[in-house]
């Protein structure tokens, strides 16, 4: 749903997952899962998603390029 970056070179995203029964948001920072919360329809995931967003950008994070050149950093084992 969206990507978002702060000064210190962290990275966070929120993406949503289909499910049978409605969709489910989970939220990363640095490529580590945070969270996840099941929603019973897509609007409710999408708000919810849309009210994370603005928590996180009064907390300082900036919205990123959605294709920014960067390659992704691999999860160590």
């Amino acid at each position: 749903m969206w990507r978002m970056r702060r000064a210190d070179r962290q990275s966070s995203h929120a993406v949503i997952c289909p499910r049978p029964d409605g969709a489910t948001v989970m939220w990363f920072v640095n490529s580590r899962l945070l969270g996840y919360r099941h929603f019973g329809d897509w609007t409710g995931a999408i708000r919810w998603s849309d009210q994370l967003r603005a928590q996180s950008w009064a907390a300082g994070w900036r919205t990123s390029p959605e294709c920014d050149n960067v390659p992704a950093r691999r999860a160590r084992s």
